[in-house]
């Protein structure tokens, strides 16, 4: 994400602020979420930082523009797949940002994914590049890049919520994921990838 970031980023559905910090790194951040839990221990762990704010909002529901603070990026990292009117809710980031403000959005990739691990997590939807790239310009975004992510995950997507039905992925399968994927990341970032569990796009306002 970082040669698409600008000064001032808004993060939508920051939790706890796993991301928060690292789009920190010399930007002014302001990160919303809709749970007031996850809201309090992103502040507790950023309480010195006096680039990094937090409030809570429900961004499905209202669109506030946000006074004192005027993003140039907005960030939504597994958020959009949670939004039943998707396209509404880009419309509203689009006239968030002033012209030429960047959008990042990373989602669910593949519709025939779709399974059990899904629907437990809330997600309305799984997306292609097509659907995806097609409702942002829609609204009016110019696409500046999109890929699909993590091809090594869909494997395991597939087995665990179409096979087998789970509703959450095993513990086990996490440890075991994150033991290779230091190894296979490196190699896939250079890889193309018709396909990928994830798909990572980037938009600016023409």
């Amino acid at each position: 994400m970082e040669p698409y970031l600008g000064s001032k980023v808004i993060e939508i559905g920051c939790g706890i602020g796993n991301m928060t910090g690292l789009l920190a790194q010399g930007r002014d951040v302001l990160g919303i979420d809709i749970h007031p839990g996850y809201v309090k221990k992103a502040r507790s762990k950023f309480k010195n930082k006096k680039n990094i704010s937090f409030r809570v909002v429900d961004m499905g529901k209202k669109f506030p523009f946000f006074i004192g603070f005027k993003p140039d990026t907005i960030v939504c990292i597994n958020v959009f797949e949670h939004i039943q009117a998707d396209r509404r809710f880009l419309k509203e980031c689009f006239n968030l940002l002033p012209p030429r403000g960047r959008i990042l959005i990373f989602v669910p990739a593949l519709p025939s994914l779709f399974g059990s691990m899904d629907s437990s997590y809330g997600h309305f939807r799984r997306y292609d590049k097509e659907d995806l790239t097609g409702k942002m310009t829609r609204v009016g975004f110019s696409i500046l890049m999109c890929r699909y992510l993590n091809l090594l995950g869909v494997l395991g997507w597939w087995w665990n919520g179409k096979v087998l039905k789970k509703t959450i992925v095993p513990k086990s399968q996490i440890l075991i994921y994150d033991r290779i994927i230091r190894w296979v990341a490196p190699v896939e970032k250079w890889l193309p990838k018709p396909i990928g569990l994830s798909l990572f796009c980037a938009g600016v306002k023409s």
